[in-house]
């Protein structure tokens, strides 16, 4: 069984390693020792990555995943371009932080930013994806990677798995409509017809037990969640002021209960905004052990990311 926990669990650690050894490998060729403080340090961090991504590696590759990897087409491209060039010409790139060179990479950067920020909708995405046919799943995966046209038939996904797969293209960026057990890119097909499509959220970001989640809020209900969060801002105020005075033996007995009543509010009101926020549980898919181990259909090559793009 896979879920979407293990793909984002793989997405983050993957990128993490990626990074760090573009980091140590550009100050090993930029006249860095390895026996360097700072080289070694990235070292250790790259032991305690590969400890934590490989499990889930094991995981992955022997089962018969299909992965999919948004706007692959044009990372691919990039990186052809990139890879035309000498690594000291990249680095020179990158250390000047300009020219045509850094402007490719920055692209490419860009594109996987996005992709890494996108990475709890990839992972639902891949495990439905993973429900369909075969050739189905591969059709989709086309949609999504190379922005091809394809009617796909999606019966195997109850209706509210159907409607959830339109929502999560949407936030992808990939208008999708379904009826009759059909997804489409092109509207025109269901014209005069009943369909679904992705439903109008905002994106926003909540913190649940020290871990950032993104939040979906339907748009109709936007003004329920902003003030909800309002009331939240203010109990939280006036818990952190209670336990101050309990702390100090300072709180009455009146004030005592008001402090329990907070507390019993303050799960309520988190509680709504859980129910307000569309988060689900993680997604799962149950797949056949591969006879042969192998990487998961699709997957992109680990790759230098080359310098961050604005705001990565």
């Amino acid at each position: 069984m896979i879920t979407s926990t293990d793909l984002v669990d793989h997405t983050v650690f993957n990128r993490k390693r990626t990074e760090t050894m573009f980091r140590r490998d550009f100050l090993l060729r930029n006249g860095a020792s390895a026996q360097d403080t700072h080289v070694s340090a990235l070292g250790t961090i790259l032991g305690e990555i590969d400890e934590k991504l490989k499990p889930i590696e094991e995981k992955i590759k022997v089962v018969d995943l299909i992965t999919v990897v948004p706007s692959k087409g044009e990372i691919t491209a990039l990186s052809e371009r990139i890879n035309q060039h000498g690594r000291e010409q990249l680095d020179e790139a990158v250390r000047q932080k300009s020219g045509p060179d850094y402007e490719l990479m920055r692209q490419r950067a860009e594109i996987t930013r996005k992709n890494y920020e996108h990475k709890e909708e990839i992972a639902r995405l891949t495990i439905m994806l993973n429900m369909l046919q075969r050739k189905e799943a591969q059709n989709l995966k086309a949609v999504v990677e190379s922005n091809l046209s394809q009617n796909i038939t999606i019966d195997a996904l109850n209706a509210e798995q159907q409607q959830e797969l339109a929502t999560l293209l949407g936030r992808l960026g990939i208008a999708a409509y379904v009826a009759d057990n059909t997804l489409s890119t092109d509207k025109k097909k269901f014209e005069g017809s009943p369909y679904v499509s992705s439903l109008e959220e905002v994106e926003k970001n909540i913190r649940v037990q020290g871990t950032e989640l993104k939040a979906w809020v339907l748009k109709e209900r936007l003004g329920e969640w902003e003030e909800n969060e309002q009331h939240i801002s203010a109990v939280t105020r006036k818990i952190q002021l209670f336990m101050a005075k309990k702390q100090a033996g300072e709180l009455s007995e009146e004030e005592a209960k008001e402090f329990d009543a907070m507390q019993t509010l303050y799960l309520e009101l988190k509680g709504r905004r859980m129910s307000l926020a569309n988060i689900k549980p993680p997604a799962y898919v149950s797949l056949p052990r591969a006879s042969i181990h192998h990487a998961p259909v699709g997957e992109v090559e680990r790759m230098d990311l080359g310098p961050q793009a604005p705001g990565g």
